[in-house]
């Protein structure tokens, strides 16, 4: 698959698609590959760059249009720096208190992401009552179902509403939050909603490589969009099993002449 751009800059909300793609199909640059099999154009201005018998899929403001015509199909692009949600199973707020009390971390504890090693950051959106949480690391807070607290630019970046998926405000905020149930249980709820439908590319990857007819055929490639479509994380214990198990599989013998 070959990307083309309308001009500087147009393929970095792309990024987050790009890197899901590249689990499905080699993605590189029209001018490093001859002959490609499909085009994702970013900027219908470069449209004209792409041959007509070629799949094409043309993104633009936040949605991206597969195919040319009547029988093009219209998704959403994933919003942000995005995330995968599969990788990333929710924590409601009863399991996130039970962890606490095993760990003898404070029942109402309160973590702001700023201040914490990138390293620790997973670790502790996990166990968190409330979150204060800059813009880079709230899909990853939403997907997890922590109650996050942010910047009014950081909500809209990823279009969580206030008081729906996410809590505009301070650290105040977050301390007054994490002590009040209802409104942890339905961020939690509402924040993992958000980031499997918006912020989640591989979506928006699979619905491409479909459109394309691109996606792989057989037995195993069922296999693993069913595990797909149950939300099994790519890697999983239960992926790394089923692919033990189909590595010990004899050949599937191929029947030549047959119908």
């Amino acid at each position: 698959m070959a990307v083309v751009a309308a001009g500087p800059g147009a393929t970095d909300p792309l990024r987050p698609l790009v890197r899901a793609l590249a689990s499905h199909v080699e993605v590189r640059s029209a001018d490093r590959s001859a002959t490609p099999a499909a085009y994702l154009v970013a900027g219908a201005a470069a449209l004209g760059t792409v041959p007509d018998d070629v799949p094409v899929a043309v993104a633009e403001d936040g949605r991206l249009v597969i195919g040319r015509g009547e029988g093009a199909v219209d998704v959403d692009l994933p919003a942000g720096v995005g995330v995968d949600s599969a990788a990333w199973p929710p924590v409601p707020p009863h399991v996130r208190r039970r962890w606490r009390a095993r760990l003898g971390l404070a029942d109402d504890l309160v973590v702001d992401v700023r201040a914490i090693d990138p390293d620790d950051v997973p670790t502790a959106l996990t166990v968190a009552a409330a979150a204060v949480v800059p813009a880079a690391h709230l899909p990853l807070a939403l997907a997890l179902g922590c109650p996050a607290v942010t910047t009014a630019s950081a909500a809209a970046a990823v279009g969580a509403v206030d008081g729906l998926h996410v809590v505009v405000g301070d650290r105040a905020a977050a301390d007054a939050l994490a002590g009040d149930d209802r409104r942890c249980a339905l961020l939690s709820r509402q924040g993992r909603h958000l980031a499997v439908t918006a912020l989640d590319p591989r979506r928006a990857a699979e619905a491409l490589v479909r459109g394309w007819d691109l996606a792989p055929t057989g037995p195993v490639a069922r296999l693993d969009q069913r595990l797909s479509e149950l939300g099994t994380a790519p890697a999983s214990p239960v992926r790394r099993r089923v692919a033990e198990a189909v590595a010990a599989l004899p050949p599937v013998p191929v029947a030549l002449g047959g119908p």
